[in-house]
């Protein structure tokens, strides 16, 4: 009875690993695996004589049989249509309108510490300043733009 339950036991470990490295590469299903897949070769071992000739039947049958797997899910690029291969392409950011925003004035809606966000005649816009801190409610000036972001300083009432 012992032997069966070895048997079944590594059916289910080997088929549980299979699953979890076609699905989701190494996780926690394969580590569930190789626990279940090692306690049917003790189980399998402690049956007997005949136990010990099964489970050097099984590493000999299992570990060919795992790769001849890996290759044939390679060379048949399953693994493409299960898992995300593409990347998107790096959008390029459209500076100009950022242009439009230099010399003018606004509001800042939340502190700038030194980054935060300015309200420019109803627009919100993200921004950094030149000081260090600029409170909430206070006006500023955009004086430069540096790359992608909007350089402000404080109006002196």
């Amino acid at each position: 009875m012992l032997l069966i339950w070895g048997i079944v036991l590594m059916v289910i470990g080997l088929f549980l690993l299979v699953v979890d490295i076609y699905i989701e590469g190494f996780g926690i299903l394969g580590i569930v695996a190789l626990v279940v897949i090692a306690v049917a070769l003790m189980m399998t071992a402690m049956s007997g004589d005949l136990g010990v000739y099964i489970v050097i039947g099984k590493i000999i049958v299992t570990v060919p049989g795992c790769i001849l797997f890996f290759r044939f899910l390679r060379s048949r690029q399953l693994d493409g249509k299960l898992i995300l291969t593409e990347t998107l392409a790096e959008d390029k950011v459209d500076l100009s309108g950022l242009e439009y925003f230099v010399g003018k004035e606004g509001v800042t809606k939340t502190a700038l510490r030194p980054q935060g966000t300015v309200d420019f005649n109803g627009a919100g816009v993200e921004v950094c300043s030149e000081s260090k801190y600029i409170p909430e409610g206070k006006r500023v000036k955009v004086v430069n733009l540096n790359g992608n972001k909007l350089m402000v300083a404080l109006i002196e009432n």
